[in-house]
């Protein structure tokens, strides 16, 4: 909700006041629309829906990705999966591969091959991770139980 809505200047401003800690940023955004109502935040986001605000020095896809993984976090818990163009995570996974270390604290992928199944992607090097492509961007995003769901040498020791 908070990316939908911010312009350049609202978010070099928040990460100023947060001493440039995402973390810090993000629970101080969360707690502030945490006490608005649902159906206020449902009007704002459809709204935004058509924005095209994307963090400053990152690729629009990561936007795209915030979708894609956050939607992921809320339905695959209640057994609903979202039906994506595995074409379309492709970018996401390019972007999350070069940022995702410093946005998710972790490189669950490092030192691993990682190859879609279905869609033209592979990145890495090292013991190989098979897998959809929304299954190696969950795992890029640090959502380890997906882990389950890929295959190959390089799944051990995730």
């Amino acid at each position: 909700m908070h990316l939908a809505e911010a312009s350049n200047k609202s978010m070099l401003t928040a990460q100023l006041r947060n001493f440039g800690s995402p973390d810090r940023f993000l629970d101080h955004a969360a707690r502030q629309l945490g006490q608005d109502p649902v159906p206020e935040l449902a009007t704002r986001l459809r709204e935004a829906a058509d924005g095209r605000f994307h963090v400053i020095g990152s690729p629009a896809a990561v936007a795209l990705g915030e979708v894609i993984v956050h939607g992921a976090d809320a339905l695959r818990p209640l057994g609903i999966e979202m039906e994506i163009d595995p074409a379309q995570v492709v970018p996401v996974l390019d972007a999350y591969r070069r940022f995702g270390r410093l946005a998710f604290h972790a490189a669950p992928g490092r030192g691993r091959r990682l190859v879609a199944t279905d869609a033209d992607w592979a990145g890495g090097r090292g013991a190989q991770v098979e897998g959809r492509a929304v299954d190696l961007l969950l795992l890029l995003a640090n959502r380890r139980q997906v882990v389950a769901q890929l295959e190959g040498p390089g799944v051990k020791g995730i």
